[in-house]
């Protein structure tokens, strides 16, 4: 790292770092607002303006970072698709048979990377958007974390049913259980329920 002149003033030594750390607060307050406007408002009808509006920032400050709507939908699919492909991971590499406080465990990870990136998760499920690199991030995190939840069948199950289309089953409630959680609905009273429901699917010795 080149350091700055001895000779310079030390408030403009620390200028660069200032701005660097000003410019993360601000894409990071602009990722936030893309994704509470998709939540609110749904991709197709999310302007600009409203997530401007939400951030707390201007369209040069969102234009310095994407290029448009869509630029920005792709930086948060990919880092839920990292989210994601972690999960996948997790529950793949599992001990079997798997425990189900453990496994209640994965299905809150899961829940709570659904509250942050639900509305990306929404675009993949909905099978609308014509993007190639939507679909690839489609294909490359929700296939593998649908594949891993279809690993856990237990055989005897799984001789009689489509694992893939199993998988598929229990991703989409999971998915669907996390869109309805509210007030009424505790998410810790969600979680246990998705977990008991997928943990009577498990290998287990039982």
């Amino acid at each position: 790292m080149v350091e700055a002149p001895a000779w310079l003033p030390s408030g403009d030594r620390e200028a660069p770092r200032v701005g660097r750390v000003r410019a993360e607060d601000t894409l990071r307050r602009i990722l936030a607002a893309g994704r509470e406007c998709f939540r609110r408002y749904g991709y197709a009808a999310a302007r600009i303006d409203d997530i401007v509006a939400i951030a707390g920032t201007s369209h040069g400050a969102f234009y310095l970072y994407f290029r448009n709507k869509e630029d920005l939908l792709h930086r948060l699919a990919v880092a839920c698709g990292a989210k994601l492909q972690e999960l996948a991971r997790e529950l793949e590499t599992m001990p079997r048979p798997i425990d189900q406080a453990v496994l209640e465990g994965w299905v809150g990870r899961f829940v709570a990377v659904y509250q942050e990136d639900g509305p990306v998760i929404r675009v993949w499920l909905d099978n609308r958007d014509p993007d190639p690199l939507m679909q690839s991030l489609a294909s490359d995190s929700l296939g593998p974390l649908a594949s891993a939840l279809a690993s856990v069948i237990d055989p005897t199950l799984a001789a009689n049913v489509d694992q893939r289309i199993a998988g598929l089953g229990m991703l989409s409630m999971l998915e669907r259980l996390s869109s309805y959680l509210r007030d009424d609905v505790p998410e810790d009273l969600a979680t246990a329920t998705a977990a008991r429901l997928i943990f009577a699917t498990t290998m287990s010795d039982r």
